[in-house]
């Protein structure tokens, strides 16, 4: 199996780098370990993700992408440094402010929540067997451009949406390889909460290096029969 892994940066996924060593290709932001793993950094944000993934997938037929990174989680049920799968993404912050309301563009009726890539407004992943092997527990996760560190709008934004989670490619990760129809799964390490902002309850640390070690595990898992 062909597998690729996608990241916004490299600090992301440093436990791989050290084990593997990939060597960078000419393709910008891709990193080779072997014929069976490639490594994608794509740069952070939905722009840098969307225009990276869809000349890669272009120019390299893979059969499998995971998507690492760290979020926030919304859901406190979830603690700082517990992995998930994200079974569904969208647009977090993509809309029109109104006064104390925030109307996104499924709201406003310029997108179709039945359009191909969407169902309901969530993007979801095309599944493979592969799945079926990754125990982890899932969450939900909305996109967004900015990280949210505003009482007022963090509340508004949780009652809206109910997302366990939140980041910063997600939604064009899963948007791209559904338009092209290729099963993918998207790994976060939860970081921090979201709350105002507060570094000192973040631990990247730890989340990265858990992060490390579950995506390890699929990479072990692809070629079990």
């Amino acid at each position: 199996m062909l597998i690729t892994i996608v990241a916004a940066t490299k600090l992301e996924l440093k436990p791989l780098f050290d084990k593997f060593q990939p060597k960078e290709d000419i393709f910008k932001g891709l990193f080779i370990a072997n014929e069976n793993l490639h490594f994608l950094i794509t740069g952070m944000g939905m722009l840098n993700t969307s225009a990276h993934l869809a000349l890669y997938t272009s120019n390299f037929e893979r059969d499998f992408f995971i998507d690492a990174g760290i979020c926030g989680a919304f859901n406190r049920n979830f603690e700082i440094g517990d992995v998930v799968q994200i079974s569904s993404e969208t647009y977090g912050d993509f809309g029109v402010e109104n006064d104390e309301e925030f109307q996104d563009f499924f709201d406003l009726g310029f997108i179709d929540k039945k359009e191909d890539a969407f169902q309901y407004g969530l993007c979801e992943p095309i599944l493979s067997d592969l799945h079926t092997k990754i125990n982890l527990p899932k969450a939900t996760s909305i996109t967004v451009n900015k990280v949210h560190g505003n009482e007022k709008t963090i509340k508004i934004i949780e009652q809206k949406y109910k997302a366990d989670t939140e980041n910063m490619e997600g939604l064009a990760f899963y948007y791209v390889l559904k338009l092209i129809n290729k099963p993918s799964i998207e790994i976060r390490s939860i970081s921090n909460y979201v709350e105002r902002r507060n570094k000192e309850n973040w631990n990247i640390k730890d989340a990265v290096e858990n992060l490390n070690k579950e995506i390890s595990k699929i990479i072990e898992m692809r070629d079990e029969k």
